[in-house]
């Protein structure tokens, strides 16, 4: 007799059938891996504080949500820079704007204002700003992609430099990107498709901003060295199918003897991934 006992009647032979198995120490490590990296993602709300910030423009004081890098855990990063964590998207809280006269800037740049941007800004951005609703709480995308909007308005109406306006642009599609990933089965295939489009419009935007900016600005470059944006541009042409410009770039790279052993590696490898694209297109 046993617990499956009387199921012959209905074709089923389980004499040798165990309600419990005994888990094989590979499974059982396994299991503990798994626990490990759950516990470690925590909840976006759990990363979020909210910080005082002072609005140059209106001297307003307000707060926005910032993030606790400490709870951060990253998992490396796109090719065209754009750094991943597990269980939240942080570049979402990096647009701070002010809720009282519509100032907006990345959070590297917020304090930074000439005192002729502050005038124009007051003219053009604060006498026309109606307001906005602030969550306390966490940022949906849509709301990210606002505030993100507010900020290459400001950079453009305040004429902050070009390499400036090109990152803005630059993180601008990686929230376009992240709500892709992270809403893509929830929308329309129509919603997708335009999704896309806008963020290699804002692909495009970046490119030819770096473009102009390494003929004509010193470095450091949006916190990055010569190297970094010389690879970051590359990356941003091959997205474009820039393919001769993005093998000129690399080039500059990989002669320099001073350059990073990294950067080289992952100028190289993009190399390769364009010689093997171009040699697909012509087979």
């Amino acid at each position: 007799m046993g617990l499956f006992s009387g199921l012959e009647i209905l074709g089923f032979k389980n004499e040798d059938m165990k309600v419990y198995e005994a888990k094989s120490e590979e499974t059982v490590q396994d299991e503990k891996e798994e626990a490990k990296v759950n516990q470690s993602i925590v909840k976006e709300e759990e990363c979020l504080f909210p910080k005082t910030h002072e609005c140059p423009v209106c001297y307003e004081k307000f707060k926005s949500l910032a993030v606790r890098a400490g709870k951060l855990h990253s998992v490396g990063t796109d090719d065209d820079l754009r750094p991943l964590y597990r269980g939240m998207d942080p570049i979402k809280y990096d647009a701070i704007v002010c809720p009282h006269c519509g100032y907006a800037a990345l959070s590297r740049y917020f304090d930074r204002m000439m005192p002729h941007q502050g005038k124009i800004l007051r003219a053009e951005v604060k006498s026309k700003f109606k307001g906005m609703d602030v969550s306390n709480d966490l940022y949906s995308y849509d709301e990210a992609l606002l505030r993100y909007k507010m900020v290459l308005m400001c950079d453009v109406i305040g004429g902050v430099k070009v390499s400036r306006r090109a990152y803005s642009c630059l993180k601008l599609g990686w929230v376009i990107r992240g709500k892709l990933e992270s809403e893509g089965a929830m929308l329309t295939q129509e919603q997708c498709d335009e999704l896309r489009a806008e963020e290699l419009e804002c692909i495009q935007h970046a490119y030819e901003g770096y473009v102009k900016a390494l003929s004509s600005e010193p470095f450091p470059m949006s916190g990055m060295d010569e190297q970094t944006v010389l690879c970051l541009v590359a990356e941003l042409a091959y997205k474009l199918e820039k393919y001769r410009e993005a093998l000129l770039l690399i080039s500059q790279i990989v002669s320099k003897k001073d350059a990073a052993p990294r950067i080289k590696e992952r100028a190289l490898t993009l190399k390769e991934k364009i010689r093997e694209h171009v040699k697909g297109e012509n087979s």
